[in-house]
């Protein structure tokens, strides 16, 4: 059964219009998987992946919406 997350990234030393994080929703049947997912779409979209970005260490953190 699969429940849908909110999972947000941080990082250490973000962008002024990353202060809050940058929110994923994802489907998935435990918060593992969801951020699982979410560092996927992380990577597709740029946000985290090769290269030095300077914003230091990227954290996820996943919680069930609605909750």
């Amino acid at each position: 059964m699969t429940k849908t997350f909110e999972v947000t990234l941080r990082f250490q030393h973000p962008a002024w219009d990353e202060k809050d994080g940058i929110r994923f929703e994802v489907r998935a049947a435990t918060k593992a998987e969801a951020i699982k997912y979410a560092r996927m779409d992380a990577k597709r979209d740029g946000h985290i992946g090769f290269g030095f970005t300077g914003k230091g260490r990227a954290t996820f953190s996943a919680q069930e919406a609605g909750a």
